[in-house]
């Protein structure tokens, strides 16, 4: 990987804050030496830091780079940590695909990528039934299985996503000097709203860490500066609200801005608070573009497109379709209706043996979910189903998932107090 990638960012961090990972059976899981390469070629691992440097890893959901540098203005903080990142790893990373919270998170936490986690999609088909569905049978909601929630009838989210997480495999790196706090202190912690503790999500992807909760942005840099105090050698700190407020009003609106403003306040508070001598690293999910209701296509409303479509799942810029009985040459036929139909609307459409080209190598979890057919939307174009999705998902006017530029590209900031 010439350019960083998400799945380094946590390894990365965590060596370069002093620590090591255990090594594990999992053969898709980043060794030690492959996350000790990345903090090299980062610069986060230095001769005169023998103990290492105590580190936060800051997730802001939704901050893609273009959306970033395209408000710099309303961000003086980032700005600052952006044009100071030039001699770093950054400032620009890349996110996985599909460009989603539930797969990003779990590839941040695991150093996996969707293809080996499973976690493909916002929504897959529930792993618990049966792909062979027959002809004629209507897509529903109660076919799905929300990778973030993990409500209703679901596998366990810890065996079911079975790639260790960073977070499970540390460990003090003895060949450097730990005091006495230190040893008395968790390695990690996880900062976040505190609805957090044992949800799906973190129960897949993050795993191995205690989590303090704090509900109010403005509450979660003190929670930070506390866990370091006490010895705490990486901080992970969970921002969710500039997400939030893109898919319920764009990122191009002025509650946006808001947030943004919100958030920056918030990173120069940490990082005037922390210790000296601390690093905090930035870093984002995905990014967003916005989107109309001309730019949607209803998936009922076109029979061409919903032949031979009896499940469907995912998001709107990255749809999963399944086809009955999971039978690839009906899945052929509907690759090649779908983009004929779309044309340049569309990104990539391909089959599920195609996959690896978007979420990297395929193993037996992402396999059994994964769609007959995948479309990646281009542009600011959604693919919406009212048999499947809600009123406000389809009204969404901030949305991601896709592979574009504005959705991939992500930030990754360095900063030094």
């Amino acid at each position: 990987m010439n350019q960083p990638h998400l799945c380094q960012v946590l390894g990365a961090a965590a060596v370069g804050a002093g620590l090591a990972l255990r090594d594990v059976a999992s053969p898709d899981a980043p060794s030690d030496t492959q996350a000790r390469r990345a903090a090299l070629s980062w610069g986060l691992l230095a001769d005169d830091s023998a103990g290492g440097v105590p580190t936060v890893l800051v997730l802001v959901d939704g901050l893609g780079l273009e959306l970033l540098r395209e408000r710099l203005g309303h961000a003086p903080t980032l700005r600052s940590w952006l044009s100071g990142s030039r001699a770093g790893p950054g400032p620009a990373a890349l996110t996985c695909a599909p460009s989603t919270t539930a797969a990003a998170l779990t590839t941040l936490g695991t150093g996996a990528l969707p293809g080996v986690t499973g976690m493909v999609g916002y929504s897959v088909l529930n792993p618990l039934l049966r792909r062979d569905m027959p002809e004629g049978t209507a897509p529903h909601p109660e076919q799905n299985l929300c990778l973030i929630t993990w409500e209703g009838h679901a596998p366990n989210p810890r065996s079911w996503q079975d790639v260790p997480t960073i977070f499970e495999r540390l460990e003090r790196d003895q060949g450097h000097s730990h005091s006495e706090s230190e040893r008395g202190a968790p390695l990690a912690v996880t900062i976040g709203p505190s609805r957090f503790v044992g949800s799906g999500l973190t129960s897949a992807g993050l795993r191995g860490a205690p989590h303090r909760g704090a509900d109010r942005l403005e509450a979660r840099p003190g929670l930070a500066v506390e866990a370091l105090r006490q010895g705490v050698r990486l901080v992970y700190l969970y921002i969710g609200e500039l997400d939030h407020t893109g898919h319920a009003h764009g990122w191009r609106s002025m509650q946006w801005l808001e947030q943004l403003e919100r958030l920056d306040a918030a990173m120069a508070e940490l990082a005037r608070r922390v210790p000296a001598g601390t690093r905090i690293i930035l870093t984002a999910d995905h990014g967003m573009v916005d989107t109309s209701a001309d730019r949607r296509i209803d998936l009922s409303e076109r029979p061409a497109l919903a032949r031979d479509v009896v499940a469907v799942a995912g998001e709107p810029r990255f749809t999963h379709l399944y086809v009955p009985r999971s039978d690839p040459d009906i899945a052929a036929a509907v690759v090649q209706r779908w983009r004929g139909e779309l044309g340049e609307r569309a990104l990539w459409v391909g089959t599920r043996a195609e996959a690896a080209q978007c979420v990297g190598p395929v193993g037996p979890r992402a396999a059994a979910v994964l769609g007959d057919v995948l479309v990646a939307m281009n542009h600011d174009w959604v693919v919406v189903d009212p048999r499947v999705h809600s009123s406000f998902a389809i009204a969404m006017p901030g949305v991601h998932g896709s592979l574009t530029g504005a959705e991939m590209t992500i930030p990754l900031l360095t900063t030094m107090t």
